[in-house]
């Protein structure tokens, strides 16, 4: 399952961004799927020749994904497709937005999985700790209160009728 988060910090920090066109950064690394639901973990793979290893606890499906500019990335995922627009990237942190909503889907890269970012609320932490509040801790204050990243209650809005077998897909 892609679960979904709404954020109002990533738009205040896509100028810190890392371009989604060089793709040295996304490429060969593991990233994972942050879903506070559940005990399951879901890792990424993008790999050359438009190759997307999906693990779900050690079991890979070989999927495709392509980058088709002006930040757009297509996964293809069990003969779906799902367009995905560039959110934020960085070493640590990869956000996909779809379509015109402020949702989210986060994926954590593997060597920072379990140390320092686990959750939704430790993403959002790091977040405005490294991008929005570098020197003024009375800035930091004040973004504590006003950024957060919470939870999608409507998961239609997100996925709309395609949701369902996305689910499928990573069950």
């Amino acid at each position: 399952k892609l679960k979904a988060y709404f954020s109002n910090v990533i738009p205040k920090i896509q100028q810190f961004s890392k371009k989604l066109d060089d793709l040295t950064l996304l490429k060969n690394q593991n990233w994972v799927l942050i879903d506070e639901s559940n005990d399951t973990k879901n890792v990424f793979i993008f790999r050359d020749k438009n190759q997307v290893l999906i693990s779900k606890n050690g079991k890979v499906k070989k999927e495709s994904w392509e980058y088709i500019g002006e930040n757009n990335l297509l996964i293809d995922i069990d003969g779906e497709s799902y367009l995905f627009k560039h959110g934020f990237l960085d070493e640590n942190i990869f956000a996909l937005k779809m379509d015109s909503k402020d949702n989210y889907v986060f994926l954590i890269n593997e060597s920072k999985y379990g140390f320092e970012i686990n959750s939704i609320a430790d993403i959002n932490d790091f977040l405005i700790e490294n991008y929005l509040s570098k020197n003024d801790q009375s800035i930091n204050t004040r973004l504590n209160n006003n950024y957060e990243i919470k939870k999608v209650k409507s998961k239609r809005a997100f996925f709309g009728s395609n949701l369902g077998n996305l689910q499928s897909s990573f069950r």
